[in-house]
């Protein structure tokens, strides 16, 4: 996307939100040949996507920076944010650009002492309190900033509840008031702020900006007309492969009292996206790894048709389908042959991170259930998980009940504190599971009878 193109009068009220940028912290998943493609990794780290969005913020010459907390990774890591932090930050003070951020759960300590050493920079709601920052532009007030910060890392109850029992008067009238915060929407319970939408919703500002969750929900909209949205502005940059999709910051821009438009503006420069590949006409196992570096140069051409040209595109690609070559793929993929970097496609290095394993065993199970031997009350089994029936559901309960303990073993605890951790019990998991699982028990008791017609 050009976004520069879409800059409106000269007299707008623009301001630029940035999620989670967790300076300090590279990007996971890349692969080493990069460099043989003429990228630098620095290249793709949130330092390197933070510095893309304030170019951008100067260029649109917005009145204010707002940044939704965990700007920073860690404590310990702040000495190597300090550096991209400080030298962006002054050169939006030196452009007259205000910058406010709050702190979140990670940067609970580093932030407030980065804000000290940082002339220019604002932090709102330091210690667990509700603060307002009016932004200005001539002495005339432009917008209002409503913020709270974590004051330790762990909180468990709802800020917005004490924002809505002890409500901040205006600071200014006449203007729009924003709400700026690290929480984790509708969550029940929790330890980072669990907040209700009813909640924001009761506050009555004009629009909430959050961190935490790295996944954008902040909807992009024109011609808002009084509407109060919200949502999750996202990482900055896709920090892991989980992170796909569009990741960069978001303009917001302010007619008279209200939010007119919010528009998401995908700069960073690394990408991820995941991608199936359907192997059932698939006549030769090289086959596979052709249509692989098509797909990839292809996914990066599809991206360059809607406007948005990242440096490098990491993909994680799904084999579905059924072959004759089963074994065979399944050994290539577990030998990691296919993870490769295909030629650059415009301006984008595409490469496949990780091929996945979501192959069908060629079997043909209705026929294979008929009867009542082992192999058919298996097969019978399978064809009950496939469904999205009262069966099915016993089955997942059944099995569910007998995987809960070892699910909550205390070795898997480390697996609970990654961003955006998937349940693995949930019914889409298990009966994936559950079915991958039986087929390949299925397939290999039919393979100790003699082979048999399985397809």
């Amino acid at each position: 996307m050009d976004a520069d193109k879409k800059i409106g009068t000269p007299d707008d009220v623009k301001l630029l939100a940035i999620g989670d940028v967790h300076l300090g912290t590279r990007c996971s998943g890349l692969p080493s040949g990069l460099y043989d493609w003429g990228i630098n990794p620095d290249d793709l780290t949130p330092a390197a996507a933070l510095t893309s969005a304030i170019d951008f913020a100067i260029r649109q010459k917005v009145d204010a920076v707002l940044f939704a907390g965990d700007v920073v990774e860690s404590t310990n890591a702040r000495f190597e944010a300090i550096l991209p932090f400080e030298k962006n930050i002054r050169r939006l003070v030196d452009a007259g650009i205000d910058v406010v951020a709050v702190a979140g759960n990670h940067d609970v300590e580093a932030l407030p002492r980065i804000a000290r050493l940082v002339d220019g920079f604002r932090l709102l709601g330091a210690g667990g309190r509700w603060e307002r920052h009016v932004i200005k532009r001539n002495q005339q007030p432009l917008a209002e900033i409503i913020g709270w910060s974590f004051g330790e890392r762990v909180v468990r109850q709802s800020p917005v509840a004490g924002l809505l029992s002890k409500p901040l008067a205006p600071g200014a009238s006449g203007i729009p008031r924003i709400g700026l915060l690290h929480a984790d929407l509708d969550a029940s319970g929790g330890n980072y702020a669990p907040v209700k939408q009813r909640e924001l919703d009761e506050a009555s500002l004009d629009a909430w900006l959050l961190g935490h969750i790295h996944k954008p929900t902040l909807a992009t909209a024109k011609n808002l007309n009084g509407s109060s949205p919200s949502g999750y502005l996202g990482s900055i940059i896709g920090l892991d492969p989980s992170e796909t999709g569009p990741h960069g910051p978001w303009l917001i821009r302010i007619a008279g009292q209200s939010v007119t438009e919010i528009e998401h503006i995908p700069l960073a420069p690394l990408r991820w996206e995941h991608i199936t590949l359907n192997v059932d006409d698939m006549q030769d196992l090289e086959d596979v790894g052709d249509r692989l570096w098509q797909a990839a140069g292809e996914t990066a051409r599809q991206l360059h048709e809607t406007g948005v040209k990242p440096r490098a595109l990491g993909l994680r690609v799904r084999l579905t389908g059924a072959s004759v070559h089963y074994e065979a793929i399944r050994r290539a993929i577990l030998d990691g042959n296919w993870n490769m970097i295909a030629p650059p496609a415009g301006d984008t290095v595409a490469f496949v991170n990780k091929v996945q394993d979501g192959l069908e065993l060629p079997l043909n199970l209705v026929e294979i259930s008929t009867g009542n031997d082992p192999a058919a009350l298996l097969a019978q089994r399978i064809l009950a998980l496939q469904c999205d029936n009262e069966s099915a559901k016993r089955l997942l309960k059944d099995y569910r009940a007998g995987l809960t303990d070892i699910a909550q073993d205390d070795r898997w605890s480390p697996l609970n504190g990654q961003r955006d951790a998937p349940d693995p019990l949930d019914d889409e998991h298990l009966r994936r599971l559950l079915v991958r699982a039986a087929s390949a028990a299925l397939y290999a008791m039919l393979e100790q009878q003699g082979g048999g017609d399985r397809t």
